[in-house]
């Protein structure tokens, strides 16, 4: 007969195992506040690692002149600017979960890249071997779109290698 302690250890192992690098997109949403949340409930034992990654897209900004090849310097530096911009406040952004883990107990780092939100945030799930991806359910609207995730949860939860836990 089976040792019904050794069948609970080997769950508990499968269930740390699947818990152990968790993967937050954030973008300051109340939606990503959420999935921060969810994120330290499910790691609250400390025996989780919490990744957060915030991906600044400004794709869609085009310079004047750019689809005719004849953008000026001073536009193009002017989204550079603009890019650069998002970058650090975005990074003081991630410090302030990261900080907010580590109250908790919770080892927690952050990375912000540029690209495609959904290209980016699958591709550092696949780099950092993230057993879980907590995302929320909706993005940032509008301006704020150069951080936005959207409809970015549906995306990620069907091509990540990963289970993704959408929340609300």
């Amino acid at each position: 007969m089976q040792n019904s302690s050794n069948g609970s250890e080997i769950g508990e192992k499968m269930a740390s195992d699947i818990l152990s690098r968790i993967l937050v997109p954030y973008d300051g949403s109340k939606y990503s506040d959420h999935a921060v949340n969810r994120a330290i409930e499910i790691s609250r034992k400390g025996l989780s690692q919490i990744y957060f990654i915030s991906v600044v897209n400004v794709d869609y900004i085009q310079p004047p002149g750019s689809l005719l090849g004849m953008a000026s310097p001073s536009s193009v530096n002017a989204i550079k600017q603009l890019t650069d911009s998002a970058k650090k406040e975005t990074s003081q952004m991630l410090a302030s979960q990261v900080s907010k883990c580590r109250i908790k107990g919770i080892k927690a780092d952050s990375k912000v890249v540029s690209g495609n939100i959904t290209d980016e945030i699958l591709k550092f799930a696949k780099q950092k071997k993230i057993t879980l991806i907590v995302i929320g359910s909706q993005g940032l609207h509008g301006i704020k779109k150069i951080k936005a995730l959207g409809s970015t949860s549906r995306k990620v939860s069907e091509f990540a290698s990963c289970p993704a836990l959408i929340v609300r």
